[in-house]
């Protein structure tokens, strides 16, 4: 018989209980000492988690098998992974719930980033392989605890910092290199840099082969190469980006929203918007900001 596996928000917690945030941030110790350091394995559907352990030793459960960790140590666990933990009770060190729509938003245009965040990681060595994750992490605890101007589009960018430089540790110490050669990888960053510009615009394909000095063609191939993704689907992902940060982050009215991203016809892009969300403009604002509390 297959043994059930829980669906928690946060350990612990049942579904009827779910709060509404898209960040949560704890020390271990926390929680953990309330079930005398063993959190059984469970799965979280809607969420990814990130643990930095800065004292202590324990085992955690990633892909079927209980794996020893000591301090310094990070570990990631992406949405829907079954896990579990066994700590000393001497553990310490902070374990970050985020939603997991930040983690599709970021993972949507890189192949890499996407690969690295399908499985869990346990990196060995946190502070001098990942010291930027480890501070990221330190600061999304501190932001979380005060009232600081901006401090939701600073976590914002805390988490996405903490991801990513949590993926380039990975891959570092995995030896693992990215596959676009150095002239592709360089025609990637002055791409990233042209739709930066220029996606308010809606130009075509040909526009931004033009400024690189190659075929619209070979153009996508590169993207697609790189992310996965042709260069029409990167300058809509930074559309739907951009919509996304001013409904939940600015009191704008999405026809504001619509014309300051190149939108003549507001209707249209509230189907846009819908067609790549799956909810209404208002409907998106509504749910993210109950999600953040305004």
């Amino acid at each position: 018989m297959t043994r059930h596996v829980p669906t928690y928000q946060l350990y612990g917690d049942k579904h009827a209980e779910s709060a509404d945030f898209w960040l949560h941030c704890e020390s271990i110790p926390e929680r953990s000492r309330l079930h005398d350091w063993e959190i059984r394995p469970h799965r979280h559907a809607a969420f990814f988690q990130i643990l930095y352990i800065s004292n202590g030793n324990g085992e955690a459960l990633m892909n079927r098998a209980y794996r020893r960790f000591d301090a310094p140590a990070a570990i990631f666990v992406p949405p829907g992974a079954v896990h579990g933990f066994r700590f000393s009770p001497d553990i310490s060190g902070l374990v970050v719930t985020v939603l997991r729509d930040r983690l599709d938003r970021l993972t949507a245009g890189d192949r890499n980033l996407a690969a690295f965040a399908r499985t869990p990681h346990l990196l060995a060595d946190a502070d001098d392989v990942a010291p930027r994750a480890v501070d990221a992490l330190a600061r999304i605890a501190a932001e979380l605890a005060g009232h600081a101007l901006g401090r939701w589009t600073m976590l914002d960018a805390l988490v996405t910092a903490a991801l990513i430089e949590f993926a380039r540790a990975g891959a570092t110490h995995a030896g693992q290199t990215p596959p676009p050669d150095g002239l592709d990888r360089g025609r990637m960053e002055a791409l990233g840099a042209l739709i930066g510009a220029h996606f308010r615009e809606h130009r075509p394909v040909g526009f931004y082969a033009d400024r690189l000095g190659i075929s619209a063609a070979h153009l996508n191939r590169i993207a697609r190469r790189a992310t996965g993704r042709s260069v029409s689907q990167l300058l809509t992902l930074r559309l739907v980006e951009e919509a996304r940060r001013d409904l939940v982050f600015t009191f704008l009215p999405a026809q504001s929203i619509a014309l300051s991203l190149g939108f003549s016809d507001p209707a249209y892009f509230s189907r846009f918007f819908r067609k790549q969300t799956g909810l209404t403009p208002g409907a998106f604002r509504e749910r993210e900001r109950a999600r953040l509390k305004f």
